[in-house]
């Protein structure tokens, strides 16, 4: 037996799966779809409860707005009458899992809270996504803060029980909405 015999398995082998990791990056590259600037349906099913029925398109240059896009806002979304909407990706219990259209009013406060999609603990963290919950958010602004029993200030929202982190994950989104909405270039106090 020779030399070359003991290692022509190994050679095959690895010529095999070389031209399969081609093949392979040669398919995603021609069927990869970016979806950065797209509206999903999801998107606009969470869209739509937030703000209501409506056309939507995707703002790719914040320069208009005199701002940059901050980490965790995905996308910023202009529906046809002007108002905005900032798609944020924020941690619950699960890392970024947590995902929100979070809609404004003109004057800065919170219109509406709907989730895109929703990574936490089923039957606990998915409970953040109840309208109970959400709808303690419409008309917040300045900083908002959970807290475990009634709200007594304004800027509170009773959390969910047994879902701590999932319940401050969703705060943090809104309170990133509500500063980078701040942060806009504003035309009589209100965003252009």
């Amino acid at each position: 037996m020779s030399k070359f015999e003991n290692f022509k398995p190994t050679v095959v082998l690895t010529c095999v799966t070389t031209i399969v990791a081609v093949l392979l990056v040669v398919t995603h590259q021609f069927t990869y779809v970016d979806t950065s600037n797209v509206i999903t349906d999801k998107l606009k099913s969470a869209l739509t409860e937030a703000m209501g029925e409506g056309e939507y398109s995707i703002v790719s240059d914040w320069s208009e707005y005199g701002a940059e896009k901050p980490d965790n806002v995905e996308k910023l979304i202009k529906r046809s009458d002007g108002s905005l909407a900032f798609e944020i990706v924020t941690d619950g219990y699960s890392k970024k899992g947590i995902d929100l259209v979070v809609a404004m009013n003109s004057n800065g406060t919170v219109k509406g809270v709907s989730v895109v999609s929703l990574g936490e603990t089923p039957g606990l963290g998915t409970k953040v996504q109840n309208d109970s919950f959400l709808s303690q958010f419409k008309g917040k602004s300045g900083s908002v803060e959970i807290v475990k029993n009634a709200p007594k200030k304004d800027g509170e929202v009773q959390g969910v029980t047994g879902a701590t982190y999932s319940s401050k994950g969703v705060a943090k989104a809104v309170n990133i909405a509500l500063d980078t909405y701040r942060q806009l270039k504003h035309d009589g106090g209100e965003v252009k």
